[in-house]
């Protein structure tokens, strides 16, 4: 209960301070991003995150970098932009991505029974889109409920309709765009031979090299924080992917320059689904959530293993964009974002206030 106070309090003397500054516009950049820097150091310390790494991109130029904390405590290893992280859900998104490639290519109808593919989810009637879309459960298409465990069924459909298995369909992303330090499932640090197969000797010499730089992993206790297990080390279609905020920041300027998929097709995944039964708007689209912030469109996603966490927010109408990684839950934990409302997040929500309102 204590956490929970010392975070909200925090929240709020930051955010009036932002609101209180007037349109973001108006203002200067340099000093809005300092009063953000301050804010994100403050909250990290508060939620028991050890490092944080974040970046900030602005019609399409990134105009913050910035590590907080430690990427290892023991040995004072300081978090860098460069510091990797296991990033969890957002490797959701990069699914999105390879499944709109192949609708664009034909080699795959969203509205295909999922079961096509794989036997993994019970219902019948559910198709690939209800998977991506988070509705399969019950009645499929009638309501969101997130499930990580079920989106990881996707992982054979990327396989079918990209012709190759999805960790090499993600590595020509991540080679396509230059994400070179990010690495397409921790277990390729030490490769089995099946695994080793799949990759070139300089690409298997880049990711050992690259999880090197991987965040030391933490979890909070009553206390304070204590290291941790790492979370599995292969890679799904849900999570599993390692990368940095300058790598992401690459993905990002790949996806507002439609690099990856066509601008329509973007859209299209960036669309919320709607219920059949009820006809209500629900909070996820193809890969991402969809929200309204006062009027602007926000599309955005989180990470949450208990060792790591991420939260990855763009404003597309403003060419804004906000990327965090951090060594523990402390980014997501505690928000409950899997309900589909960014600003539970108190980053989000001072970012949204200082960059947005």
């Amino acid at each position: 209960m204590t956490r929970n106070i010392s975070i909200l309090a925090i929240a709020l003397s930051l955010s009036v301070v932002a609101a209180g500054g007037g349109n973001a516009q108006s203002r200067d950049l340099d000093a809005d991003l300092a009063l953000f820097g301050r804010y994100v150091d403050a909250l990290a310390r508060q939620a028991r995150i050890p490092g944080l790494s974040s970046t900030i991109i602005r019609g399409g130029q990134v105009v913050s970098l910035h590590g907080y904390g430690f990427q290892d405590i023991d040995a004072r290893l300081a978090a860098t932009p460069d510091t990797l992280y296991d990033i969890a859900s957002l490797t959701k998104t990069f699914t999105s991505t390879l499944l709109m490639q192949c609708v664009e290519r034909g080699t795959l109808i969203l509205d295909d029974p999922i079961r096509r593919y794989t036997s993994t989810i019970p219902e019948p009637n559910a198709t690939v889109r209800h998977v991506l879309s988070h509705t399969s459960q019950g009645t499929p298409g009638a309501e969101y409920r997130y499930d990580g465990n079920r989106y990881a069924a996707l992982t054979d459909v990327v396989a079918a309709c990209q012709g190759r298995p999805f960790r090499l369909a993600l590595a020509g992303i991540l080679d396509r765009v230059a994400m070179t330090g990010s690495v397409p499932g921790h277990d390729l640090e030490r490769p089995s031979t099946a695994l080793a197969a799949l990759f070139d000797a300089p690409a298997l010499a880049r990711y050992a090299s690259a999880v090197g730089r991987l965040a030391t992993p933490y979890t909070t206790t009553g206390s304070g924080v204590a290291r941790a297990d790492f979370p599995p080390r292969d890679i799904s279609a849900s999570a599993g992917l390692l990368s940095s905020v300058v790598d992401l920041a690459k993905y990002d300027a790949a996806i507002d320059a439609h690099v990856l998929i066509a601008a329509a097709t973007q859209q299209l995944a960036w669309t919320n689904a709607v219920s059949t039964t009820t006809g209500q708007r629900l909070p996820y689209g193809l890969g991402w959530f969809v929200q309204q912030y006062n009027g602007t469109r926000v599309i955005w996603h989180y990470g949450l293993w208990p060792q790591y966490s991420a939260l990855y927010l763009k404003v597309p109408d403003r060419q804004l964009t906000l990327i965090l990684l951090g060594n523990s839950g402390g980014v997501s934990e505690l928000f409950n974002l899997d309900a589909g409302d960014v600003t539970a997040s108190p980053f989000a929500r001072a970012f949204l206030r200082m960059f947005v309102s």
